[in-house]
């Protein structure tokens, strides 16, 4: 935590920094002019926290934070209790009085600290609402109708998928096909694409599953899946370069 103190009472100033010395934080500068302030930021940019008191000794400095309008949050620190509103329409997590008391400039700081954290996990509870929005959601599980009963399979389990005469069928890993409510254009949609690759027009295969590839007639190549040796899976001529770079 980088802190600025901006006080123009040298006996204050060194009493604040002793204070803040049992705390672990850094005091990057000590500005005992509105002029100084701003000569700081130009310089150095704003620092994580402002330790600030209102009257300096070229004026209230109200005026120049109306100019410099500051990201930072402030603690203001006075022997005037008159600019307590004024204070809080700033970027203020904290009013104390002088002379200020441990108990009071520990509670600021930890209040600060609150602040600080539960804007990091606001941020980072957004940028998961965002990747999880980003991130395509793959099915996992897919239910087959095995006579009267429904069962639910692991898709990673799952050898591919066929059409044939106008139905979806799927390739278990019993060596048995069960039909699904699926065509294999909404498969294509909802299934890992590095996992799964569409080899024809009629066929998903599960790249777990591919026991052996053969070249075949016309360019193209026929899988031998596991629990499904009878079946025979070609890849279409015109998807084999795909197919091959998914192998990768």
């Amino acid at each position: 935590m980088r802190v600025l103190i901006i006080e123009d009472e040298g006996v204050a100033a060194r009493r604040l920094q002793k204070m803040l010395s049992s705390f672990d934080l850094e005091i990057v500068g000590v500005c005992a002019s509105n002029q100084e302030l701003q000569q700081f930021i130009t310089v150095n940019g704003e620092p994580d926290l402002y330790l600030m008191d209102i009257h300096l000794n070229d004026g209230v400095v109200f005026d120049t934070l109306s100019k410099l309008q500051l990201g930072a949050p402030i603690i203001f620190t006075t022997a005037f209790d008159q600019y307590a509103i004024k204070a809080f329409k700033q970027n203020s997590i904290d009013y104390l009085l002088k002379p200020i008391d441990a108990d009071e400039l520990n509670h600021a700081l930890s209040q600060f600290e609150y602040k600080q954290k539960k804007s990091q996990i606001d941020l980072l509870t957004l940028s998961q609402m965002l990747q999880s929005r980003t991130t395509p959601q793959y099915k996992e599980r897919i239910s087959i109708k095995i006579g009267e009963r429904i069962k639910s399979i692991q898709i990673s389990s799952v050898n591919g998928f066929v059409s044939e005469q106008k139905s979806t069928f799927l390739l278990n890993n019993d060596g048995r096909n069960y039909p699904i409510d699926y065509t294999l254009d909404q498969l294509e949609k909802v299934l890992d694409p590095s996992h799964f690759f569409r080899s024809s027009r009629g066929v998903i295969v599960n790249i777990s599953a591919i026991k052996d590839i053969i070249t075949y007639s016309g360019s193209r190549l026929k899988l031998v899946l596991s629990d499904h040796n009878d079946r025979e899976i070609l890849v279409a001529r015109e998807r084999v370069k795909s197919f091959k770079s998914w192998l990768g």
